[in-house]
């Protein structure tokens, strides 16, 4: 026993110092003395926290100099360490004061070519890049709504008459269901995405990739259900395959789609619902909304057409200056000039470095997205007629520009028209045929809001393999997100709020 005390020493009082590196803190307001939560809180060495619910944080303390703590509608405030132990770990923002800007109406006046020019460069040399790490929250919303669904049922040797109106019936019935349905589908992502720049010998150029560090996700179904055009026609094809002959065999081709593997009733009587709501996801799924977003905030560094302050591709105006919050801006409005431009809109600049705050944009009059009509041929037709984008921008603690909320609205008409043939696997090769006619619209949303984005050591992201298994994490339950301080957008209502 003697030779053993040592070592139990040396966990105790060993273990003692790495327990002591570690502080928690509390930031309140300091009128109010509530609680402020999602504070970004970086120290003099890059690490990061964010205060909780209660306001509290918990930061390594070992070789800490200074920390700020920074938070919309809040000054941000820059102590040293001492004066933070002196303090009892206790931090008192100051709520900012809604006054205008002290550059009021009578902006400089400057020539639109120059705006444009200075924007451009600005928005090149101020835009955050390099190792970062970013704080994030993310809602995807997608509606579905059927327009028609036919289904017709030819006369067979396949099906007696009492299964052929069986069979016709079901159809029906799955046809109305579906009309009625209208299912909506929704989820949610929070957490934190590193960004590494890595170097590729095939393009000759580094690249900037994406990897969640933390993330919690829930997914709610009105339906239990997610229905898609392939579904639903996996569907109507069980529905007429259950009423053939079980002993038999039979193999289904699709309008000019090739034949494909025989199939037969008792290979779907034990099928599990391949439809039913997945209890994981990997991170591409959590980072997906993110990394649309962060594509599409650096559009000024795209080409042609899709870089709305290239004079070549779009027409320019200077409307009126305008506010957001408490700072006048420059408004910008752009249009087509050339065919392969799509979009109309407004950016709102910043008069002090030229940087964007906002952009808003949406398809002009007469322009839209994917379109794919094969109508007469394959019997498909995919049409993109809505596609509205909110991009606004914030600095972080480095004064550095990134894009702070992303929303984009999506709409999309499709048309399927299929024969589906049935033919049986025997010397007599009967066959039966029914068609299906679905047209719908469905409606996308997504939403991304970005708490802070501030630049790391590259060392200290993990380094990202190309052949590492793919991750998955599990959604949390209701009742966990029911708890959250993130649930049904409410950072990004408090934030739209204070952007007002």
């Amino acid at each position: 026993m003697l030779k053993k005390l040592p070592i139990i020493l040396f966990f105790l009082f060993g273990y003692f110092p790495i327990i002591s590196q570690t502080i928690t803190g509390k930031v309140v307001d300091k009128v109010s003395l509530k609680p402020i939560q999602n504070v970004a809180i970086i120290t003099n060495l890059n690490r990061g926290s964010t205060s909780d619910k209660d306001g509290k944080f918990t930061l390594l303390s070992k070789d800490l100099e200074s920390i700020t703590f920074s938070s919309l509608g809040y000054v941000t405030l820059t102590i040293k360490f001492d004066e933070l132990k002196k303090l009892n770990y206790m931090v008192f923002l100051i709520e900012k004061v809604n006054e205008l800007d002290e550059i009021q109406l009578n902006l400089a006046k400057i020539s639109l070519d120059s705006i444009l020019i200075k924007t451009q460069k600005s928005m090149r040399e101020n835009y955050v890049s390099g190792a970062l790490n970013s704080h994030f929250y993310s809602k995807e919303n997608s509606e579905i709504t059927f327009k028609k669904l036919e289904l017709d049922l030819d006369k067979s040797s396949l099906l007696n008459g009492v299964n052929r109106k069986k069979a016709k019936n079901e159809l029906t019935e799955y046809a109305n269901n579906l009309k009625k349905s209208n299912p909506n589908f929704s989820s949610e992502f929070y957490g934190n995405i590193i960004t590494k720049k890595i170097y590729s010998e095939k393009i000759k150029k580094f690249y900037e990739v994406n990897k969640v560090d933390s993330v919690k996700g829930y997914k709610s179904m009105q339906n239990k259900k997610k229905i898609t055009l392939e579904e639903a026609q996996k569907n109507l094809q069980n529905i007429v395959l259950k009423h053939l002959n079980k002993h038999k065999t039979y193999k289904v081709s699709s309008g000019l789609f090739p034949i494909e593997d025989s199939l037969s009733i008792k290979e779907i009587i034990n099928e599990v619902d391949s439809i039913q709501i997945k209890n994981t996801f990997n991170e591409y799924v959590a980072m997906s909304s993110f990394n649309t977003a962060s594509i599409k905030a650096k559009f000024f560094n795209f080409e042609k057409q899709k870089n709305f302050l290239n004079e070549k591709y779009y027409n320019h105006i200077l409307e009126n200056n305008n506010f957001i919050g408490t700072q006048l801006m420059y408004v910008v409005r752009f249009e087509p000039k050339k065919s392969k431009s799509k979009y109309n809109g407004r950016i709102f600049i910043n008069p002090r470095d030229y940087t964007i705050a906002k952009i808003e944009y949406e398809f002009a009059d007469g322009k839209r997205g994917q379109n794919l009509n094969l109508k007469w041929l394959l019997g498909i037709k995919v049409s993109e007629d809505i596609n509205k984008v909110t991009l606004l921008f914030e600095k972080n603690k480095e004064n550095k520009l990134y894009f702070s909320y992303y929303k984009e609205t999506k709409g999309m008409y499709a048309y399927v028209h299929r024969p589906i043939k049935f033919k049986e696997n025997s010397a007599t090769k009967n066959k039966v045929k029914f068609d299906i006619k679905i047209e719908l619209d469905t409606k996308e949303i997504k939403e991304v809001l970005v708490l802070d984005s501030y630049k790391i050591e590259a060392e200290q992201t993990k380094p990202i393999k190309n052949d590492s298994p793919e991750k998955q994490f599990g959604y949390i339950s209701f009742d966990t997100y029911n708890k959250t301080n993130w649930k049904n957008r409410q950072l990004i209502n408090a934030y739209l709020k204070k952007r007002e």
